[in-house]
C-alpha cells in the first residue's frame, strides 16, 4: 500500500453505501447478501490499513463494545449439522466485552456464521463468529457501533504523519518504529 489516502477515500464511500442501505423498504435476500459483502470489503480495507502500519496510535487503540456468548456443551457448531447458535451458545447470559479493530475485522473476514438481526426495516446488529472462535464465543455487534468504528479509519486524521523504519533482526526486514509524530 503505497498511499493510504486512496484507501481511505474508498472506505468513506463504502461506509456511505452501508449507512444508506442499513434501512430498507422491503427486505430481500439480495440486499442481505450485498450488505454482508460490503461489510467484509470494509473489514478487509481496515485490516489492510492496520497491518501495513498506515494508522496512528489513536486509531490503532480503537475498540468496539460487543456482547459475547460463551459456547456451551461439547457438541461443535457445524454448518451441516443439527443446531443453531441458540443450541450451542449461552444466549441467555451475554457478557459485555470489547474487541480490538483487528479482531473485529478478522471476525468478519473469516466468519463461520453471520446472522443479521433486524428491527422494523433496519439491520440493527449481527451475530458472528469466525472459524477460529466457533468453539469459544459468538459475538453480537451493533451495526451503528461497527460503522462508527470503521469510520475512524476512513478519516485522514487517523493516518500516521511521520514514520521511521529500523532494522529488525528477527524479521530480517525493516519495521516501523514509533515516533513522537505518529499519534
Amino acid at each position: 500500500m503505497l498511499e493510504s489516502r486512496y484507501w481511505r477515500a474508498e472506505l468513506r464511500s463504502d461506509l456511505i453505501w452501508l449507512r444508506k442501505r442499513r434501512k430498507y423498504r422491503r427486505w430481500s435476500e439480495k440486499q442481505h447478501v450485498l450488505f454482508e459483502r460490503k461489510l467484509m470489503i470494509v473489514a478487509f480495507q481496515v485490516r489492510s490499513l492496520l497491518e501495513r502500519s498506515k494508522v496512528n496510535d489513536q486509531a490503532l487503540g480503537t475498540c468496539l463494545p460487543v456482547l459475547r456468548y460463551k459456547k456451551i456443551g461439547n457438541r461443535p457448531f457445524t454448518v451441516t449439522g443439527v443446531g443453531w447458535p441458540e443450541d450451542r451458545f449461552d444466549m441467555e447470559n451475554p457478557e459485555p466485552h470489547t474487541l480490538s479493530a483487528l479482531d473485529v475485522c478478522n471476525q468478519l473476514i473469516h466468519y463461520y456464521w453471520m446472522q443479521t438481526i433486524t428491527e422494523g426495516t433496519a439491520f440493527v446488529s449481527m451475530l458472528v463468529f469466525s472459524d477460529y472462535q466457533r468453539h469459544k464465543w459468538a459475538y453480537e455487534i451493533k451495526i451503528d457501533d461497527l460503522l462508527k468504528l470503521f469510520s475512524v479509519f476512513s478519516e485522514e486524521s487517523s493516518a500516521i504523519t511521520s514514520a521511521k523504519f529500523e532494522w529488525n533482526d528477527k524479521k530480517q526486514d525493516y519495521a516501523l518504529a514509533k515516533t513522537n509524530d505518529s499519534a
